[in-house]
């Protein structure tokens, strides 16, 4: 049983799978015991990201070009590659932990530091995987839907592991590095997405609604756990037998 989780991190993580809440896609039931402190959590992310997030990422892109954006995120995306490997090696995932130190050691060697994605073009394409991943594959129950300060849509099953994973790492690599790491990679990743989440924002009637219903779904195709999960909750919700 493979789990395999895409794309960038951080406030816009939740936000990256909308591209998967399309016309058409069956929506998955909308359990939300935590709706009320979701929804003031969203709100607040809503204010940090017009306010100091956005002019942020307008401002690195008035000073950066785009090549340089690039190199800079395959560079975090490099980072991220040793917890890939720890975490595919706690799921079981040897041909994905393998794949992992091979692009950390090819990009760190002969992509200058992870800027150039050389593994790509040398047949080891980036397979992201998360402690929450690893969590999953063992048939861990989702819990309720959760929306976290600057983080976005989670989980309790995935916020539990990120927190686990924030402070040994903390304590790994010491505060200072671990914090300035954490916050470069979330205004990277806050960066790919700036656009998409403005739109959302502007054009959606209920925004956190859309993040919840994306979030889910982005989570059940990639999570056997949680697709099963939802199986079982749709007619329960809906009053079938």
């Amino acid at each position: 049983m493979r789990v395999r989780r895409p794309g960038p991190s951080l406030l816009a993580a939740g936000a990256l799978v909308l591209a998967l809440a399309l016309p058409g896609r069956p929506a998955l039931a909308e359990a939300d015991p935590l709706e009320g402190v979701n929804r003031r959590v969203h709100a607040f992310n809503d204010l940090a990201r017009r306010w100091v997030l956005a002019p942020l990422a307008e401002a690195y892109r008035a000073t950066t070009t785009p090549r340089i954006r690039h190199g800079i995120a395959n560079a975090f995306a490099n980072l991220n590659e040793p917890l890939t490997l720890a975490s595919s090696l706690a799921a079981g995932e040897t041909g994905l932990a393998w794949n992992a130190a091979a692009r950390f050691g090819i990009n760190t060697t002969f992509g200058l530091g992870g800027l150039r994605d050389r593994a790509l073009a040398m047949g080891y394409p980036r397979h992201p995987l998360t402690p929450g991943d690893a969590l999953c594959h063992w048939g861990v129950p989702s819990g309720p839907f959760l929306v976290l300060p600057l983080l976005g849509p989670s989980t309790l099953r995935d916020a539990g592991a990120l927190a686990a994973t924030s402070a040994t790492l903390s304590q790994a690599l010491g505060s200072d590095l671990f914090l300035a790491w954490s916050t470069g990679d979330a205004l990277v990743g806050y960066d790919a997405l700036h656009d998409a989440l403005a739109r959302i924002e502007a054009e959606s009637l209920d925004p956190y609604a859309v993040y919840r219903s994306a979030f889910r779904q982005r989570r059940a195709a990639s999570c056997p756990a949680d697709r099963a999960e939802a199986a079982v909750a749709a007619p329960e919700e809906q009053g079938l037998p």
